[in-house]
């Protein structure tokens, strides 16, 4: 269920009423529970909920809103209304149509000029468990995440924003803007080393411009677009779902593939196990209704697949605040043996420029 009006949402913790709640889940509340509470750029509140009256109906009982609750916030950070806003647009437009990756229930969703939220389960008490700061997970994971990531792509592939307007690209902006700062931030006391090659803020800028603006629309779908290692949890019997869905654009697929790729393996397991990996996406892929691509007699597929390695771009270049210090130095490791086994830099610039119609 979702809603889009002028109707002005909560923006405080002590807006989430009984009354209130009750109207969006469709049932009288007797009472709730604020049960915990997790703060950031988007909050999450829980809550435990009593109903009036007995039902036949399906209808939650441990619930998080997710939303921006802190004023001051978005007077700083206007930008963070933008995230909860398309998160909620996931669960009223896109959910619906996903049969084939796992990711929180969603009982209602809308948005207004200053907020977004999404009411979805309490994925505690499923239980379902979430990673650590800094953590590695085996290849058979990764499979099960690549996989799911394949039935979001087969759905909407070859789809763009012409298609659908309302899914502006939000994320290329904000790489950009970061990376702007790329000369500073990499030199600050205290940051992971970087090699000699990436501390070129001019040349990697260059690179990151043209990764953009030259992506092979031969392999543009829908993407999730942050599938790192803090956006996962792992269900009851294991499996993989994707939290966090404020960044989905169209972009090239193997962003989705390589971010969550690099983020969930080890470098050793990751040299290792990365062209499996990617067969059994691109086999899923095919499998679930999207093109057949052969990495062996295609060479636009490994040429795209090197090039999308630059998303990891964030890691090299993540502020303070915005990721734990010790999940930061983790990946930039794991980041930093990707560009460099795959010479992402030079894959990029070395092409000849293309004009993307």
């Amino acid at each position: 269920m979702s809603a889009e009006s002028v109707e002005q949402l909560p923006v405080l913790p002590s807006d989430l009423t009984p009354e209130w709640l009750g109207a969006k889940l469709g049932h009288k509340i007797k009472s709730v529970e604020n049960t915990r509470n997790i703060w950031g750029t988007a909050s999450k509140l829980f809550y435990s909920i009593a109903y009036e009256h007995k039902s036949s109906e399906e209808r939650p009982t441990n619930i998080c809103v997710k939303g921006v609750f802190d004023p001051k916030m978005i007077e700083a950070q206007p930008w963070t209304v933008s995230l909860a806003q398309r998160e909620a647009e996931f669960f009223s437009k896109i959910a619906p149509t996903l049969s084939n990756m796992i990711f929180p229930r969603g009982w209602w969703s809308g948005t207004s000029d200053k907020q977004g939220i999404a009411i979805m389960n309490d994925l505690t008490t499923e239980g379902c468990s979430f990673p650590p700061e800094v953590a590695s997970y085996p290849v058979e994971k990764v499979m099960n995440g690549v996989q799911q990531l394949a039935g979001l792509h087969a759905l909407y592939w070859g789809q763009s924003q012409e298609n659908r307007p309302w899914i502006w690209n939000n994320y290329d902006p904000a790489m950009k803007f970061m990376c702007s700062f790329w000369d500073t931030v990499v030199r600050t006391p205290g940051r992971s080393p970087l090699p000699d090659h990436l501390m070129d803020g001019k040349r990697c800028n260059e690179a990151l411009d043209r990764y953009y603006s030259e992506r092979n629309p031969r392999f543009r779908t829908l993407l999730h677009g942050d599938t790192h290692i803090g956006n996962i949890y792992f269900t009851a019997d294991g499996r993989i779902g994707f939290l966090d869905w404020s960044a989905f654009h169209f972009g090239s697929c193997f962003h989705d593939v390589v971010y969550h790729m690099t983020a969930m393996l080890t470098v050793e397991d990751r040299r290792a196990h990365e062209m499996e990996i990617l067969d059994h996406y691109l086999e899923t892929l095919h499998r679930l209704g999207g093109p057949k691509f052969d990495r062996h007699n295609d060479p636009e597929v490994m040429v795209e697949y090197r090039r999308s390695f630059m998303t990891n771009v964030i890691w090299l270049i993540c502020p303070d605040g915005l990721q734990s210090k010790e999940r930061v130095a983790a990946l930039c490791e794991r980041t930093v043996a990707t560009y460099e086994d795959h010479k992402v830099i030079d894959v990029i610039l070395g092409q000849p420029k293309l004009t993307i119609i």
